[in-house]
């Protein structure tokens, strides 16, 4: 009897841990899970709203892009705006995207331009103030800068970790508790019901973001320390002529292509990125076998004067943090798989938060409180943080 008191009572304080951070940390949290939920598919929403970044459909018989084809690209982009520098073209990682090209202007400021990767016609240009960009800087900073925004953010990863496990080690008849809605029993038991479905379905996908979330918190201790997870880039001695308008022609745009293409075997190229100092490099990225792997992990520096390789990268060359750190982000936002896994990421991330307010609800419907208590006003100061930074965080984009 002794121990079953003390069994139930270690149970009681752990499913006060559980309440207790669910309901005073909520509103972080919920922030936090709802902008990364909505993230998971903000370039699809950015597709809705910008009609530059549709593609046409693809013909039957291309099967991939080529050198050619990335250069028919950079020369549409290139007389469209000869006013402009080309700083990067890429995929955008699904074929019903155009491509995306980045392009500086001495008297105003950069646009994103987007190409038909299939008929080489310049859509148009958009301003670098997307749905995505807003939305994947308030998940990650708060639109602070990266001290302390990136800490603050991460460090709720242990928060979901303590609610995970106070939730799991109070549950009881798991088995039950994945099927079970009682909609007849009130609305407490219902909230109760659809907080424990939520919460063992989608079980594996919030320790996959406790585990991506630490490690970003990881990442960005070691940088600060000192420590980057990344090898630098190769640097070139003399001075580039980056001034000029275009730097690369067309012709040495596509001779650089394809000497990047011959650097790693089986790889395709995603990412092109043009020199934006005078001794900066030229980088193509891309992938491999391996979907769960960043693009930026297969990686070919060039000189972009004598288009000579200096450096490769990629997976067999890699320090094993380096490799670890290139997984994270697709992990983390599920876009491994296009729009498939971007939409299991989705739905799941939708559980998660509605956990966050389901928790919230229950606990309100227990206590009746509707004062804001010292822990919840503890919080406030990352709210105030995050909008006096939105500001200017905003100016940057305006």
């Amino acid at each position: 009897m002794a121990d079953k008191a003390r069994q139930r009572k270690r149970l009681r304080k752990l499913y006060d841990l559980h309440a207790w951070v669910g309901f005073q940390l909520a509103a972080v949290m919920f922030v936090i899970l709802a902008t990364g939920t909505i993230a998971t598919v903000s370039n699809e929403l950015d597709w809705l709203v910008f009609e530059q970044m549709r593609a046409s459909q693809k013909p039957k018989e291309v099967k991939e892009q080529t050198a050619a084809s990335w250069r028919n690209m950079y020369a549409s982009i290139a007389e469209r705006y000869p006013e402009g520098r080309i700083t990067t073209l890429g995929t955008m990682g699904s074929d019903y995207f155009s491509y995306r090209a980045r392009v500086a202007f001495e008297a105003k400021s950069d646009r994103y331009v987007h190409v038909d990767q299939w008929t080489y016609e310049v859509t148009g240009d958009i301003p670098l103030l997307t749905i995505q960009r807003f939305f994947r800087d308030l998940h990650r900073y708060l639109f602070m800068p990266a001290m302390p925004g990136l800490p603050i953010v991460t460090a709720f990863a242990f928060i979901l970790l303590i609610s995970v496990f106070t939730g799991l080690k109070t549950t009881r008849n798991w088995k039950v508790a994945l099927w079970r809605l009682r909609l007849a029993q009130g609305t407490r038991v219902f909230l109760s019901d659809l907080h424990k479905v939520f919460g063992l379905w989608g079980l594996w996908f919030s320790t996959l973001i406790i585990i991506t979330g630490i490690w970003y918190l990881f990442e960005f201790s070691a940088r600060v320390a000192g420590f980057s997870l990344e090898p630098p880039a190769p640097k070139v001695e003399h001075v580039t002529a980056v001034k000029d308008v275009n730097m690369l022609s067309v012709k040495r745009f596509e001779s650089a292509f394809k000497k990047a293409q011959l650097a790693i075997p089986n790889w395709t190229i995603t990412t092109v990125q043009l020199p934006r100092a005078d001794t900066a490099l030229l980088r193509f990225q891309g992938m491999s076998t391996n979907p769960l792997l960043r693009d930026r992990a297969h990686k070919v520096y060039m000189d972009p004067t004598t288009l000579e390789v200096l450096a490769v990268q990629q997976p067999e060359n890699m320090a094993w943090g380096n490799y670890l750190n290139e997984h994270a982000d697709p992990l983390h936002f599920g876009y491994f798989a296009g729009i498939t896994s971007k939409l299991i990421w989705f739905v799941f991330g939708l559980a998660l938060t509605g956990l966050s307010f389901t928790g919230v609800m229950m606990t309100y419907k227990r206590t009746k409180s509707k004062s804001i208590t010292g822990a919840q006003l503890a919080t406030l100061p990352i709210f105030c943080l995050s909008a006096f930074y939105f500001y200017f965080w905003l100016a940057r984009y305006t």
